[in-house]
C-alpha cells in the first residue's frame, strides 16, 4: 500500500513540474514577446511581402534577381558591367520601418554556389541604402576564407571588424546570429541539426552606428569585382532583444523550433 501511495505521490509531483515547467515557459515567452519588437519571415507563400529590394546595380543593367526556390529566398546578384564605376554585383532586401539599436537577427542559409568568391548574410542597423551610399554593419559567410566576418559598411565599402574561420558545407544548412548590444557585436553559426553550439563566433567592438534596418545580402567578393553572387536563405527573423544566454538556453532546450530543410 506505501509503494502504491509513493508512485502516486511521483507521478503527482511529476505534474506538478511539468506545469511549473510549463508556466514558466510561458510567462517567459510573454515577457520576451512583450520587451521585444521583431519580424519573422518564412517565404514559403512565395513571396517576399514585407521586403524592399536592395539592388544598387539595376540603374547599369545588372539589378538583382529575386525566387522562392523550395520555399527560400534566393538572392542572385549578377556580375557587375563596370567594376570601376559600380563596383562589385550585389543585391539584397530590408525590413524597412524599425529602426534597431539593440538588435538579434538570424537567417537560415539553405544553398549556395560554393564555386563563387562571394560573401553573403546579414545585415544590421544599416541606413542611407543605395549605389555608394548605404551604411551599417555586415555579418556575412565567405566562401574563399573560408570564414565567417563582420564589417563595417560605409559608403557601400567594407572594413573587416572580426572574423573566424569556418568551413560550411553547402549541402547542409546552417544558421547565422547576428547581435549587437551597444558598441558589442556578436556574429555566429550554428549547424541547423545543433542549434546549441555554435560552429564558429566573431567579435568585434564598433560605435560607428548605433540604429537602423536589417536585412540579407549577396555580394561579389572577388578581386576582379566581375563574377555574380547567388545564395538562398530561409527563416529570417529580427528582434530588439537579445536573449539573456539562460532564457536562451531554456528555450532551445525546451523546444527547438522546427526547420524546413530545403527539398534536393
Amino acid at each position: 500500500m506505501r509503494r502504491t501511495t509513493c508512485a502516486a505521490s511521483v507521478r503527482n509531483d511529476s505534474r506538478r513540474l511539468s506545469a511549473v515547467l510549463a508556466a514558466a515557459i510561458a510567462i517567459l515567452i510573454l515577457a520576451m514577446a512583450q520587451t521585444s519588437r521583431g519580424q519573422s519571415f518564412n517565404f514559403n507563400t512565395g513571396n517576399d511581402t514585407g521586403f524592399t529590394h536592395y539592388s544598387p546595380l539595376g540603374a547599369f543593367g545588372a539589378g538583382g534577381t529575386f525566387s522562392f526556390p523550395g520555399g527560400g529566398y534566393r538572392i542572385q546578384a549578377p556580375s557587375s558591367p563596370s567594376p570601376g564605376a559600380a563596383g562589385p554585383g550585389r543585391a539584397g532586401s530590408f525590413v524597412m520601418g524599425t529602426n534597431y539599436t539593440t538588435f538579434s537577427a538570424s537567417v537560415d542559409l539553405v544553398d549556395w554556389d560554393n564555386s563563387l568568391d562571394q560573401a553573403f548574410g546579414l545585415l544590421a542597423r544599416t541606413s542611407s541604402i543605395g549605389l555608394g551610399t548605404t551604411n551599417g554593419y555586415a555579418f556575412t559567410y565567405a566562401t574563399d576564407g573560408p570564414s565567417i566576418d563582420i564589417s563595417r559598411v560605409t559608403g557601400e565599402q567594407a572594413k573587416n571588424l572580426g572574423s573566424m574561420a569556418v568551413t560550411l558545407d553547402p549541402a547542409k544548412d546552417y544558421r547565422l546570429v547576428f547581435q549587437g548590444v551597444g558598441d558589442s557585436l556578436t556574429g555566429a553559426v550554428y549547424d541547423l541539426t545543433d542549434l546549441t553550439t555554435p560552429l564558429a563566433v566573431a567579435t568585434a567592438t564598433d560605435a560607428t552606428y548605433t540604429a537602423g534596418v536589417n536585412g540579407v545580402f549577396v555580394f561579389d567578393n572577388s578581386p576582379t569585382k566581375d563574377q555574380p553572387a547567388d545564395a538562398t536563405f530561409d527563416n529570417f527573423s529580427a528582434t530588439s532583444t537579445v536573449p539573456e544566454p539562460t532564457a536562451l538556453t531554456l528555450l532551445l532546450l525546451i523546444s527547438l523550433l522546427p526547420y524546413r530543410r530545403r527539398q534536393r
